[in-house]
């Protein structure tokens, strides 16, 4: 918004019916899709919303109350059949290098129930609790606990060697600082590099990247007939935006259960 203002910062003032139309159509023109403004309009229309809720701005008319925010379109499926992971799987590399750490990345994603990239960065040594891998999502900061699998557990051995509880599990460590976030963005960038090549050797068509493998964990979980409702708490959707449903907590036993489903 501050690019669209010109380089210039707005106040709240600023933030007109006639502005948000005209910030709508420059990111239509750019070729943003409705997804992605209506990702940033609700964005901003929480800052807007919040401003007022703390007393900090008294708006003389709210255009929230009269723009209507780009809906959600069905986008194209991203998702890996499970026989592909499997061939990935499969895929020898020589042991540290770069492609041998990229498909082992991609497996760890895979058997934590599609877990992010970036949460994955972020992993340390303290992490790891017994049987169990625990941490805080970077998006919601929900906790998570998955417990490790024998596949899993087997991949994370060679990372956990001579290293102390707070040193990080895997050589791409981020801290999850604003201050090292092109690092990270960077280490996103080299990471689905990689995949391509490694999706090319396992026979995978079409493009693969880090948000692919955690599609592709909720497609097969899907088609394996298990309950929208356990993938969506798997993959730590509070609730289905699509329905306005929230969604039954389930215990670790379930999602485990269904995870080793999906990775066995």
């Amino acid at each position: 918004m501050t690019k669209f203002n010109n380089g210039k910062d707005i106040i709240l003032y600023d933030i007109t019916l006639t502005f948000l139309r005209d910030f709508e159509a420059q990111q239509l023109k750019k070729g943003n899709s409705k997804n992605t403004i209506g990702m940033y309009m609700r964005a901003i229309r929480s800052i807007y919303n919040s401003a007022i809720k703390e007393d900090q701005f008294v708006p003389i008319k709210n255009p929230f109350d009269h723009y209507r925010t780009p809906s959600m379109a069905r986008t194209k499926k991203k998702a890996v059949a499970k026989v592909k992971i499997m061939d990935l799987k499969k895929l020898e590399y020589e042991q540290e290098s770069p492609l041998w750490h990229a498909k082992n990345h991609a497996l760890i994603m895979f058997y934590c129930r599609g877990l992010n990239f970036i949460d994955l960065v972020k992993l340390k040594v303290k992490n790891i609790e017994g049987d169990r891998l625990l941490y805080g999502r970077s998006k919601t900061g929900d906790p998570f606990s998955v417990r490790i699998t024998e596949s899993l557990g087997n991949i994370l051995e060679f990372y956990l060697k001579g290293k102390q509880p707070e040193d990080y599990l895997l050589p791409t460590n981020y801290d999850g600082s604003t201050k090292h976030f092109q690092k990270y963005k960077s280490l996103r960038r080299r990471m689905n590099e990689r995949l391509k090549i490694i999706a090319k050797d396992a026979g995978i068509e079409g493009e693969f990247t880090t948000y692919y493998i955690r599609h592709s964990w909720a497609t097969i979980a899907k088609f394996m007939g298990i309950s929208t409702e356990v993938i969506s708490e798997g993959l730590g959707h509070n609730y289905l935006r699509t329905t306005g449903i929230y969604l039954k907590s389930f215990t670790n036993h379930v999602l485990d259960d269904a995870n080793e489903l999906v990775i066995s």
